[in-house]
């Protein structure tokens, strides 16, 4: 799980092959050390989004490549938020979210973004780990 950790280098390729579905692909590399394989095929796959060990995938549909390219190369900082928190699924790179309003209420953002999610993925994992 990454919880909009900030994005430290990344690597990017655009091939032709045999044995993929997609001919995209960006790998990240997080602050934590995490690596960030995202794969962009023209249909996303049921398992979109998974946790293997010291890794995350994520498959965007091959239309969202240039969108998560042009981020990576004109921000910075850029972040990764990966996580499946009661349900709710999230791949996103993404730039700094503004999380100082603290817990969602429908008034400052909506309760269905990014934001929101995160705010509450920080709460629930504060609240599983102390003690």
């Amino acid at each position: 799980m990454a919880i909009a950790e900030r994005i430290i280098s990344y690597a990017a390729w655009v091939a032709q092959t045999d044995y993929l579905k997609y001919t995209r692909v960006i790998t990240l590399k997080l602050e934590s050390g995490t690596t960030v394989y995202i794969g962009f095929p023209d249909i996303r796959p049921n398992e979109w989004l998974q946790f293997p060990p010291g890794a995350i995938n994520i498959f965007m549909t091959s239309d969202q490549y240039g969108d998560v390219y042009h981020i990576l190369q004109t921000e910075r900082p850029a972040f990764c938020t990966a996580l499946d928190l009661f349900g709710a699924q999230v791949g996103a790179v993404h730039t700094q979210l503004d999380l100082s309003i603290g817990e969602p209420t429908g008034e400052g953002y909506q309760d269905q973004s990014l934001e929101a999610l995160v705010v509450r993925a920080r709460k629930h994992l504060t609240e599983n780990t102390v003690g």
